[in-house]
């Protein structure tokens, strides 16, 4: 397994990209009380809105206004349209699957948590070769490229640690979330992440997929976050960062020894959790990518995701919207890097 020491400059010229599952979300609630079978009930909120990782993801850096190409596929039918009107040229690219799209519904719940109820549909369907077919021109010296929600991808998942070389081997920072494993966290599923984790430059998960990968309680992890963070940064490439999603607590992250706190600006008015993980993710690289110090990367992902889980109906956050300093940080004119003798995607892996 190829374990390459590199530094994590990336290029502000550069797209972030984004490689995983979009889908449409339709929250319903909220429900507190499973319906007697036969019935029907009537809840007050309902809301249609993009889904998937790789989907709330795209959509938080849309309205940031970040450079960003998106590696997705979409089902054949109006649904998937849908999808491709919500992003504009940034859909020209995306592979169309001859099967329906994913649909998720949200069943939102009176303390802000949720259930969600999904179709296989096209994400079932996704795999490595329609990636690296939307990656053909790409140039990724110096880009950041984001693969999310593997696990809801099988037939990626055979072929992701050749994807996540390729990837590397173009020069791209790998970052990984994980997402929950439908199936839990089972011998294969530490098997695949065995030989993905030495691959990543960037783990981005929550203190529940934490425990998991260590094979912990929740409760152990927070007990000791600073320790197991510390646990984690070995099984990732030289120099990596571990990054951990903590809720109302804000976030951590971790470099080798080192492990550093952000806490939200402000107390955040919850409406509905659904894709903080992923706004995090957004608002946290393009801070990353603008060379902003990691603390202030936390924050960043912190202010983003609390934007828009405390919206309804969901708006995320632009600039403008973001904590004055943390916008100061992101507006400041970053230097991109020479351009000189990049390599597209195609290039690298046909050399």
């Amino acid at each position: 397994m190829r374990k390459t020491p590199k530094t994590l400059h990336p290029d502000p010229a550069r797209d972030i990209i984004s490689i995983g599952t979009i889908n449409i979300d339709q929250l319903l609630g909220p429900v507190d009380h499973w319906p007697d079978r036969g019935t029907e009930t009537v809840y007050p909120d309902y809301e249609m809105r993009v889904g998937g990782g790789g989907g709330i993801f795209g959509a938080a850096l849309l309205a940031l206004g970040a450079h960003q190409r998106m590696v997705v596929n979409i089902g054949n039918d109006e649904m998937g349209q849908w999808l491709k009107s919500q992003f504009g040229p940034l859909a020209d690219h995306w592979h169309h699957s001859k099967t329906v799209t994913s649909v998720t519904i949200g069943l939102t719940h009176s303390d802000k948590e949720r259930t969600f109820l999904s179709n296989e549909g096209h994400s079932a369907l996704f795999d490595a070769d329609m990636a690296r077919k939307m990656l053909k021109h790409a140039k990724l010296d110096g880009s950041i490229a984001l693969l999310v929600g593997n696990f809801l991808m099988p037939r990626l998942v055979p072929d992701c640690t050749a994807l996540l070389c390729d990837l590397r081997d173009a020069g791209a920072i790998v970052a990984l979330d994980t997402a929950w494993p439908t199936g839990g966290w089972t011998d294969t599923v530490q098997d695949h992440l065995q030989n993905w984790l030495p691959l990543v430059d960037i783990l981005l998960i929550n203190e529940a997929e934490a425990a998991g990968l260590l094979g912990i309680t929740s409760d152990d992890f927070t007990a000791n976050v600073d320790a197991h963070m510390r646990a984690i940064s070995p099984k990732l490439a030289p120099g990596a960062i571990v990054v951990v999603k903590r809720g109302s607590q804000g976030a951590s992250a971790c470099t080798g020894e080192h492990v550093l706190h952000a806490a939200p600006f402000e107390k955040i008015n919850v409406i509905d959790t659904v894709g903080a993980g992923d706004c995090f993710n957004a608002g946290f690289l393009l801070a990353f990518q603008r060379g902003v110090d990691l603390v202030d990367c936390l924050h960043t992902g912190i202010d983003v995701a609390g934007k828009a889980i405390a919206s309804h109906p969901r708006r995320y956050p632009t600039l403008a919207d973001l904590n004055a300093r943390i916008r100061t940080l992101l507006t400041s004119a970053p230097h991109p890097r020479p351009t000189n003798n990049h390599k597209t995607f195609d290039q690298v892996e046909n050399g």
